[in-house]
This record gives structure tokens, sequence and C-alpha cells, in this order.
């Protein structure tokens, strides 16, 4: 029997504060872009590039992104791609989601320590 995977693990920075909605029907979810710089040589120049992506959480996770997450927050996840589009004005826009299923803040507080022992979420728990 073959095996598939869908798995990418980030580190990088909260590009904006997190976004939080309700859905319809009743779950809580939450988005925010995270920037990952990568460093390259070209032409005997070091070059940087930055990329963002776009974090999707929900439930639990949703709420914690919520109270602690902002602009500039660094943190490391893990989760999986999902690929999808949406319309907008008679054109149809594709949509690339890293969906968290674990996460971890990596700013420390002024002493040293980690901000918060770390969130670490299996799939279960990211369910109301």
């Amino acid at each position: 029997m073959s095996r598939s995977v869908n798995r990418v693990i980030l580190v990088g920075n909260a590009g904006s504060d997190p976004d939080v909605r309700e859905t319809p029907s009743g779950h809580t979810v939450a988005h925010l872009s995270l920037a990952t710089d990568r460093r390259f040589q070209q032409n005997g120049q070091e070059q940087r590039k930055t990329e963002w992506h776009r974090l999707t959480f929900w439930a639990g996770a949703a709420r914690t992104i919520e109270m602690w997450a902002r602009k500039g927050t660094r943190m490391y996840v893990e989760g999986r791609i999902e690929y999808g589009s949406y319309d907008r004005d008679g054109v149809t826009i594709p949509t690339t989601d890293v969906v968290v299923q674990e996460f971890v803040f990596l700013d420390p507080k002024p002493n040293g320590e980690l901000a918060e022992p770390g969130v670490e979420l299996e799939t279960s728990d990211l369910l109301d």
C-alpha cells in the first residue's frame, strides 16, 4: 500500500495581527500571514527573499492565536497545505493555505524564557 504525506514546517514572523471570525456554523477560524526569509548568493552578492504564507487556525488554536499573536510574533508552525479558490468579479482567484495543526510561540520574555510554554495541539484539539 502506498502512503502520501502533506506536511509543512515553517519558522517565521507574523506579518499581521490575526484576523479572527466565526463561520456561519459557529466555528472560530483565524488567519495570519507568516513571513519566512531565504538568503542566497547571486552574482557574488548575498540576496534575501521574503516568502509570505497564509496560515489558518481553527477552534481552540484560533482563540489562542487571537489572544497571543501580534504582528512580528516569532512562531514555529506545522500543518498541511490546502489549495482552494474564490471568485472576485467573475475571476477565479487561487489560494494556498497552511492549515496549522501544531504551533509554538518562540518570542522570549525579558528574562530569556519563552513567552508561553508553547502550544502544541493535536488535530482533535482543533475541533470545538
